[in-house]
């Protein structure tokens, strides 16, 4: 029993300073996630910027949390993590049908 209350413990501890992301819906569309973009200007211009700014909006039937910039430096860390990984892939010798090199 005292380690079931110490997980308790822990986990509260652990997961206490997260901010949730609120449930995207009609009372909140049009706002910005995270919040402080809704009251600052400034702190919106740096989060467009570094890509993490969502907006809740209507998506087809259901509303959600959706980014309205994305980050061009991320992209091509992430293009050039692909290509190389791809290019890894191809230098790997393939094997032949008799299992023969």
């Amino acid at each position: 029993m005292k380690y079931v209350a110490l997980m308790a413990l822990f986990a509260a501890i652990c997961f206490g300073g997260e901010v949730q992301k609120p449930v995207c819906s009609a009372r909140n569309q049009g706002q910005f996630w995270p919040a402080e973009a809704n009251f600052s200007h400034q702190a919106a211009r740096q989060l467009y910027q570094s890509g993490e700014l969502e907006m809740c909006s209507l998506a087809v039937w259901k509303y959600r949390w959706e980014l309205i910039s994305v980050n061009a430096r991320v992209l091509t860390r992430k293009a050039a993590a692909g290509r190389r990984e791809r290019h890894a892939a191809a230098d790997e010798p393939k094997p032949t049908p008799t299992g023969k090199p």
